[in-house]
């Protein structure tokens, strides 16, 4: 392995152990301690601007092993292809062994280079989603912190207006009704059996 593909493969490393780290179940404290110094240190923006640059590297690094691997693959099939047209006189197996060789480089070149980059598009999504919950769970305290007995009373009412409660107040209302027509109904219907009765005598 070449120094720059060694250093890929130390940055790689690098950033496996932030991503366990971001996902430990670290105290709420600290972790918004460790995000607030990283979100406004200025040591870690200049090396947020180098890192940058270094994965502008690490692209031109996978775009090249992409390419020499299409180039051998090309190679790879132009040499079947002869083989097959022809006979089998000179065949070298060191020479197919030395193109195996370099077809598993430039494909472990390409693994390298893409999951390096790949991970970093899951580090940066990682990150600017913890500190964006930090930051409404800070503002949520803080409201709560400010106004503790409106946030009650909304939750009381939420309470009350649930299905079960709202229900059960309908239905009281209902049952109220039903027996105040029920109370009315023979008051009204008295005077009517009295004519009756008085038109038959």
């Amino acid at each position: 392995m070449t120094l720059y593909y060694a250093i890929v493969f130390g940055i790689l490393a690098f950033e496996v152990t932030v991503f366990f780290l971001f996902m430990a179940p670290l105290p709420l404290q600290w972790k918004k301690s460790v995000f607030n110094w990283l979100a406004t240190s200025p040591t870690v923006a200049h090396a947020q601007y180098i890192m940058r640059i270094v994965f502008g590297f690490i692209f031109v690094l996978f775009l090249d092993s992409v390419n020499r691997l299409k180039t051998i693959n090309e190679a790879t099939g132009a040499g079947l292809d002869d083989q097959m047209g022809g006979s089998t006189v000179g065949y070298d197996i060191r020479a197919e062994a030395s193109v195996a060789a370099k077809k598993f480089y430039a494909q472990r070149n390409m693994y390298l280079t893409g999951f390096t980059l790949f991970l970093l598009m899951i580090l940066n999504s990682t990150y600017t989603m913890t500190l964006e919950n930090l930051r409404l769970e800070e503002k949520v305290n803080r409201l709560e912190a400010l106004t503790p007995e409106s946030t009650a009373k909304n939750i009381d009412d939420a309470v009350k207006e649930s299905t079960p409660y709202k229900m059960d107040t309908k239905l009281v209302a209902v049952q109220k009704d039903e027996s105040k027509f029920m109370d009315d109904v023979p008051l009204k219907a008295e005077p009517s059996l009295t004519a009756v009765n008085q038109k038959a005598h």
